[in-house]
This record gives structure tokens, sequence and C-alpha cells, in this order.
């Protein structure tokens, strides 16, 4: 078993979740056996989906077995347990919505899933597979327990395999480039075993005698080439296009990986100690950024005051008493300044009356367009918060419904919820954005002002 995430999503949700609930695979063909839904509801998910403004929208990917792996249902509701409880710690369904859908039509058995981007409680945005060596390491560990467990063999990556994008992986022009690359990293790959290249600098060298290949670009873990006659360069990754790739090592490793792999019950335990140690460690993450009330500027900062040591210094009390000279009597300054004002002259005050006038019109019309303005988005911002203690409401209704009719209804309202929602926020982005471009006229016009 091996769980893999495909890239985020920006598509809308009908997209994903058409694909994995379909009758037809990437390649348009007909699959031999229907998906089936083992959890959740595909048009929630879609409605979540499309209520995020966000580019990111989702997360979507799929937990694969081997042809040879075959899990009960119990051990797949398990595993979706498992899988909900390590991503996504500390949360419920009330915080995130998921959908995991069975697909059987390739032979092996594959569960796809489809979480959305955000936190339903706060709407704040929630990412499972955030970027990062903790995330992958999370992953590594989740999948060795899980086989484990199992009794399966432990997936080991290949060291001579070619690392493959996914638009080679699934669009026809892709695949187009996909046969070139793998036709000639099998030739590279068995010029490897047979000693004709001992390092990452003979292979460059080869690929231009043997193949007119043109190299590039070197980077630390990949090679860019450019084929005989291509307008493109094409970018080559896996471990064989490592600046630092020992060849030897590579081969010695892909031959003792043709052996299956368990855990001993010492490598168990130190699988399963990491898995707590990350899972803890981002259910505190999910605890402190959806969970607890956020603090405003002035209660951290009174925080932060209190958990400094406080130095009291005693005060010196003195009974000589100090008399103040006084050096100049209010009387002396206000026949100064009087003296040192410049009168006005009588040619420049139609200027100057013209100047206080506009000033006037110019704060009488932004104070008016402000109080419109901040109307508005006040409005706005009420009605979202009565809407999103309307969808708090829906989805405890979705969660305790006891017949699939009133789950029905309950999921219909939240989607229908969510919509307004979204219609809400796009109002308040434009009442934000107007209020913006009125500030910066009274500045364009307060500066073309003439003194």
């Amino acid at each position: 078993m091996i769980v893999r995430v495909f890239n985020a999503g920006i598509s809308r949700g009908e997209s994903p979740v058409n694909y994995v609930m379909g009758d037809r695979d990437h390649t348009g063909q007909i699959r031999s056996a229907r998906p089936e839904v083992l959890e959740g509801s595909p048009e929630l998910t879609i409605a979540v989906i499309n209520g995020i403004q966000r580019k990111h929208k989702y997360v979507s990917g799929a937990i694969a077995f081997r042809d040879s792996e075959r899990p009960s249902r119990e051990q797949m509701r398990d595993i979706i347990r498992s899988f909900k409880q390590t991503v996504c710690p500390g949360l419920g369904p009330e915080n995130v919505n998921a959908l995991f859908v069975l697909h059987r039509d390739k032979g092996n058995t594959e569960i796809h899933f489809i979480v959305p981007m955000v936190e339903m409680a706060t709407g704040r945005r929630m990412n499972i597979h955030p970027p990062g060596q903790q995330n992958i390491r999370l992953h590594e560990a989740f999948t060795q327990v899980t086989n484990h467990r199992l009794g399966y063999a432990q997936v080991v990556p290949d060291p001579l395999k070619l690392a493959l994008s996914d638009f080679e992986r699934y669009t026809a022009d892709g695949k187009r480039d996909r046969s070139n690359k793998l036709y000639l990293h099998r030739r590279l790959t068995k010029a490897i075993r047979t000693g004709q290249i001992a390092d990452r600098d003979q292979l460059c060298d080869f690929l231009s005698s043997e193949y007119g290949v043109e190299i590039t670009r070197k980077g630390k873990d990949y090679l860019s080439m450019k084929f005989p006659g291509a307008a493109k360069a094409k970018r080559f990754r896996g471990p064989l296009y490592r600046a630092d790739a020992d060849y030897r090592q590579i081969i010695m490793r892909a031959r003792n990986n043709r052996q299956e792999h368990r855990l001993s019950a010492a490598e168990y335990r130190q699988a399963q100690d990491t898995l707590q140690q990350l899972v803890e460690a981002r259910r505190q993450f999910n605890v402190r950024a959806y969970l607890m009330p956020r603090m405003l500027r002035s209660q951290r900062l009174q925080q932060y005051r209190q958990q400094q040591p406080q130095h009291v210094s005693q005060p010196t009390i003195t009974t000589k008493e100090n008399t103040m000279k006084e050096k100049n009597p209010p009387q002396s300054i206000a026949h100064q300044q009087t003296a040192d004002a410049s009168p006005i002259k009588y040619e420049n005050k139609p200027g100057v009356m013209k100047t206080i006038k506009m000033m006037r019109d110019q704060a009488v019309t932004g104070d008016r367009a402000n109080m419109t303005s901040d109307f508005g988005i006040g409005g706005l911002m009420a009605g979202l918060s009565d809407i999103e203690s309307n969808i708090h409401a829906a989805v405890a209704e979705m969660n305790s419904a006891r017949s699939p009719e009133q789950k029905a209804s309950a999921e219909r309202k939240l989607m229908a919820l969510m919509e307004r929602k979204r219609r809400l926020e796009l109002q308040l982005a434009h009442a934000r954005q107007r209020q913006l471009n009125m500030g910066s006229g009274a500045v364009r016009i307060s500066g073309n002002g003439k003194h």
C-alpha cells in the first residue's frame, strides 16, 4: 500500500468529483467496475470546493494497493479513519470535508480521496499535504505502519526508476514525451548495469556521443536534454540524474530491492514513534490554528508583558524642594508669537480662500463616501457572520441525521448556504475595492491642489 498525492487542485469542484465518480477513466475508456462512495457526499464536496475563493481549492490523491493486496471492507474503513487521524488530527467532520471513493477497474484496489482546502468552522485555509520534509516523513511513517499492521510488504523505492510528472502520465502530449524519455532511460540503465557508465559526467558524454543529445542544463537532482531536431529540452529526474549519484551503490540497491522487505520489531517501533510524534505536532498546530480563539493585538501585547521579568526600582524620596525658574511668562510668549506672525497680504487672500474651500469640500465628500462604504461593508460582514452560524448549524444537523432523507435535506441546505456565502464574499471584496479606489481618488485630488 502506498499513498499518492496529486498536484493541488485549482479547478472547480465538479472536475475532480466527476472524475472519481465517472464511468470512464482518464483515457476515456469505460471502467470495468463502477466507482463506489466509501465515505462522504460528492454533492457536498463540490459545494465546499466551489465556495473557496483562493487559487488552490482541494487536495486529491489515492491510497493504492498492490494487485496481491485485497483489503476487506472493515480494513478499508479502518485505513480511512487512520488516514484522517494522521493528516488532520484534532479535527472532526464539522471541521473537515472529505470524499473517499473506491476504484477497482484496474485490477487492484484504490481509494481515491478529495479534501477541500478549508476548515469548515472558521473558513480558514487548511492543507492536509503542506510542503516540506516533515510532511513527507509523516506520509512515509503512515505507509510503513499501515503496511506492517496489515501484513503487507513495505514499499521500497526503485533507485533505477525515472520520475514522471502528471502531465507525462495522463495527457496525450505528455505520453509521447514519456515514451521517448523511457526509451532513452532504459538504454542508459543498461549501459550503467554493464559498466559502460560510472558517473553522471560519463552519462552526459555517452548521451552526446551515442545519441546526439545536447545537455542544456545540469541541476542538483536533474538533467535537461534536447533531442536531435527537438525545439525544447526535456528534464530527466531520478536517482540516476543526481549530481551526487553513486551508480555502483544504486545497482546494488536495485538488486537487493527485488526481495520483499518487512519491518523488524525494532523498525516497527521506530516508525510508530515517528508517526506519533509527527501526528502530535500537527494536532497542536491544528488546535492553535482552528480551535483556539484568536487573541487581539492588545491581548497578545499584554500576555507578552506578563511573561517578561518585572524589574521594579524603589524610588528615592527627598525632602529638599527645588524651585523652577520661569523663563518666559505666558504674556511674553503670546507677545512674541504675535510679533513674529507675518500678515496675510491682500493679493494672497483669494488663493488662500480658494484652497480652504477646496479642502473643506474634499473633507465633506470623503467623509460621506467613507460612511456609505463602511455601512455597506459592515452589513456584508454581518451577513457573513449570520451565514457562518447557519453553516455550523447545518453541519451539526447533517452529522446528527437519523435517516438518509434528513441527511440529504441537511446537505442541500448546507450547499445553498455555501453558495450564499460565496456570493457575499465576492460582494465584500468588491466593496472593499471600491473603498480603496475612493480613498486613492481623494488623495490624488488633494495632491493636485495648487496653493
